[in-house]
């Protein structure tokens, strides 16, 4: 697994993504990074060819395998733990503008069951036939404005095509787990609210009261999904946040960060991040650094 070339594949992407809107990425190998948090700000889709890999998804443990594609939602949590040697997978990405657009328009796709399961499992017809999809998507994507006038048109009808293949490959997967869905919509929910809140809200009350239940029962819920308490998975949640800022964010000061991340004060934050880590910020920083 070359960690550096998929760190490189990604630093790409990032930076012409929003002039792109959508990019498609061939032949990835590997994780950006071993044993470091995955958190974008893109929408992305993860189609596995060979191989496997196996990640923490907001702290739950999911398996990727040939013939699946997985939706990651934006600003939720993958933390990489192994991938197999012939792994090998294609990724899309959705610049922020561009998810937006999508999720305005056309509101028929329910997201919130990519969460509870992420993979969808493809025949090899399906597959082919949706590799042909991501073929034009990417003919498009690579085609200047002046060629094709309406490219920004196109790419949202060909990305619509798309979600539909998908959501017609999960109907048979999402009858056999309707029953589990009603606590996944809760840790679901629980989770988009996070993303969205984290800065401002590091209660579980606020999250408890935005699902219509009591703290006690949430609470309860979120273990029996993701096997650690709500307070804990909000304080893991900072802690990643804080992390990915302090090791890529080398512009902003710890007093900013600390801001960013809704703490009253620096030393509040630092007393925070000392007890989880056993590293002040700047320690961190410091050895997150290339030697």
């Amino acid at each position: 697994m070359n960690n550096s070339h998929t760190k490189r594949i990604f630093e790409e992407a990032y930076r012409t993504i929003e002039k792109k809107e959508v990019a498609v990425i061939r032949d990835v190998h590997g994780f950006p990074a071993r044993d470091r948090d995955i958190i974008s700000p893109y929408m992305m889709l993860f189609i596995c060819h060979s191989g496997s890999s196996r990640a923490l998804y907001d702290m739950r443990e999911v398996v990727f395998r040939p013939n699946e594609v997985a939706m990651i939602l934006p600003n939720h949590i993958i933390h990489p733990i192994e991938c197999s040697p012939d792994y090998s997978i294609t990724i899309i990405m959705h610049s922020i503008a561009f998810e937006q657009e999508m999720s305005r328009k056309r509101m028929t796709h329910d997201r919130s069951k990519f969460h509870d399961l992420p993979a969808c499992l493809l025949t090899d017809e399906e597959m082919a036939q949706y590799m042909k999809a991501v073929d034009l998507l990417e003919i498009i994507s690579e085609t200047p404005v002046s060629r094709y006038p309406h490219r920004h048109d196109m790419l949202l009808a060909q990305t619509d095509i798309m979600k539909d293949m998908l959501d017609a490959c999960r109907a048979t997967m999402d009858v056999h787990n309707r029953a589990f869905r009603r606590n996944f919509a809760i840790y679901n929910e629980f989770c988009n609210l996070l993303a969205l809140n984290y800065r401002e809200q590091h209660e579980v009350a606020f999250y408890a009261e935005k699902s219509h239940l009591t703290t006690r029962h949430f609470s309860v819920v979120i273990k029996d999904v993701v096997g650690v308490s709500a307070s804990d998975f909000i304080e893991q949640y900072i802690l990643s946040q804080a992390n990915n800022l302090l090791s890529s964010r080398q512009d902003l000061s710890v007093q900013q960060i600390s801001d960013h991340l809704g703490y009253a004060d620096p030393s509040s934050f630092c007393r925070f991040f000392k007890r989880a880590t056993g590293l002040s910020p700047r320690q961190f920083r410091e050895n997150s650094q290339p030697q």
